[in-house]
């Protein structure tokens, strides 16, 4: 190396983690001057110690310049990192803000949401209600209606069934006249009158039995056939009066069983309807059960599923601003890291 490089201050650089270090080091004075200066320069020339002085003078003014340039360096990253981190900080904070209102704003949607969809749900269950009570006023009414037929063809029926009656007997009567004016006559003509009227009696009564057990049973729907027939005729003149009352007897008793086997009947059709409407009001009270606890099962079911929801949600807003905090943990940590550094840095120089 000559004289001039020895003479002159060494720089070197280093580059660390908070910007770029410098260390200046100042040649040793020599008291001669090697060789090759001698044949370099005809004249060789000493320094002087007010030389070497000033150059000592330059070489601190160097070294004091760099120092304040590479503390002005420091400072500005200093300042630049504290920016960053304010503005990170202010994002963070920007951040949890949005979020915070972008969930109040989730949850406030999904409560009204929740709010409308019970409220729908409820209307949904009183018009169901409204319907069924429609359906069960409808049968209370066809009920009714359907009584008031039955009863409206029973009475029918117990007039024709009347009627036929009076028409018979004034038949009978009419019959029993004309054998009293028979009677009247030559006793053969009355025998042999009154064995043809007999045989007419008898095919005329089987006729009249025959039509009025069809009628009878066409009015009452599927009642019993009559057990008892009427009795002969006599043959004899004088016991047609008690043929007569026995007749009548006889209609007497069939009127009175048609009338108890046509209560029994009205009793019978009456009970069945009464145990049909029965069944249908349980059955209908089975369905409205059921459908009531399907709703409750559902309804309960979607809370649940929302309750589990939020949970989860919360859980994450947890996770993530626990995060932050050790992001922006990290970051203070870094910070004071590099003011510690600075702080060593200070201190070395």
């Amino acid at each position: 190396m000559s004289s001039k490089t020895e003479n002159k201050a060494e720089i070197q650089c280093e580059k660390s983690r908070g910007g770029m270090s410098y260390e200046v080091i100042l040649a040793k004075p020599v008291a001669e001057k090697p060789d090759s200066a001698k044949e370099s320069s005809p004249r060789p020339k000493s320094t002087t110690a007010e030389e070497i002085q000033l150059k000592l003078q330059q070489a601190e003014e160097r070294r004091k310049t760099l120092s304040a340039s590479r503390m002005t360096f420091i400072t500005d990253q200093l300042a630049k990192l504290e920016d960053a981190s304010k503005k990170r900080e202010e994002k963070t904070a920007a951040f949890i803000t949005s979020t915070q209102q972008a969930l109040e704003g989730k949850l406030d949607t999904s409560s009204s949401n929740r709010e409308a969809y019970l409220n729908g749900l409820k209307a949904k269950i009183t018009d169901h209600l409204n319907n069924v009570e429609g359906v069960r006023k409808q049968l209370e009414t066809q009920t009714e209606e359907l009584r008031s037929a039955i009863h409206t063809k029973l009475k029918s029926a117990e007039e024709n069934r009347d009627e036929c009656l009076r028409k018979t007997l004034e038949k009978i009567k009419e019959h029993e006249e004309k054998a009293q004016k028979v009677r009247l006559g030559h006793e053969a003509a009355i025998r042999q009158l009154e064995e043809r009227i007999q045989s007419k009696l008898e095919v005329a009564e089987a006729k009249r039995e025959s039509e009025m057990l069809k009628k009878i049973e066409n009015l009452r729907e599927h009642s019993s056939k009559i057990n008892e027939a009427q009795e002969i005729l006599t043959k004899k003149a004088q016991e047609e009066q008690e043929a007569k009352l026995a007749r009548q007897k006889s209609y007497e008793e069939k009127v009175r069983k048609i009338d108890q086997e046509k209560e029994a009947r009205r009793q019978e059709i009456s009970l069945k309807n009464t145990e049909k409407l029965e069944s249908a009001q349980e059955n209908r009270a089975k369905v409205e059960e059921k459908f009531k606890k399907e709703v409750l099962d559902k309804m309960e079911a979607k809370l649940v599923l929302a309750d589990k929801k939020r949970a989860e949600k919360k859980e994450q807003e947890i996770r993530n601003k626990q995060e932050q905090d050790r992001r922006a943990e990290l970051v203070r940590a870094n910070k004071g890291r590099l003011m510690s550094e600075k702080n060593e840095t200070n201190a070395s120089v």
